[in-house]
C-alpha cells in the first residue's frame, strides 16, 4: 500500500499499461498544480474485481493516511463516478479527460463537500479530440 508522505503526491494504479503511463502524467500535473499530501487512485473498469480492489485500496489509503486528500480517477471513476463520490473516504472524482490536466487539480474542492461537488467527470461521448498519448 502506498502511504502519502507529507507534502507528496502518491499514485495507486490499477489496470493496463496505459494507466501506468497516465499515472506518471497525473502525478506531474498534480504537482504542477501545487497539490500535496494527496493519493491519486487511477482505477480500471475492465472487471468487477478490479473495481472491488480499487474500492478496497481507497478504504485502506484513508485508514493509513487520514489527513491525505484521496482523488479517484480512471476508467472505473469515469463510468461509476457517483459510486466513488458516495464513498466517505473519497475527496474528489476526476474523469479520464480531467485527470491529465493541472487545471483540474487546482480546482479541487476542499475536504468535506457533498458527493455532487466531488465529481468532475466529462461525458465520454462528448470527447472531440484524441489524447496525445493515444496517437
Amino acid at each position: 500500500m502506498t502511504s502519502a508522505r507529507q507534502g507528496a503526491v502518491e499514485v495507486i494504479t490499477f489496470g493496463c499499461r496505459l494507466n501506468t503511463y497516465e499515472s506518471e502524467v497525473m502525478k506531474a500535473e498534480a504537482a504542477k498544480a501545487g497539490l500535496d499530501n494527496a493519493i491519486l487512485v487511477n482505477t480500471c473498469a475492465v472487471t468487477s474485481e478490479a473495481v472491488r480492489q480499487a474500492r478496497q485500496a481507497i478504504r485502506r489509503a484513508r485508514r493509513e493516511n487520514p489527513e491525505a486528500r484521496i482523488i479517484v480517477t480512471g476508467c472505473a471513476a469515469q463510468t461509476e463516478a457517483d459510486t466513488f463520490a458516495a464513498m466517505a473516504e473519497v475527496d474528489a472524482v476526476l474523469g479520464n479527460e480531467e485527470k491529465l490536466k493541472a487545471e483540474h487539480y487546482r480546482r479541487l474542492p476542499d475536504f468535506g463537500v457533498s458527493a455532487e461537488e466531488k465529481v468532475a467527470v466529462n461525458d465520454i461521448m462528448s470527447v472531440t479530440e484524441t489524447a496525445p498519448q493515444m496517437v
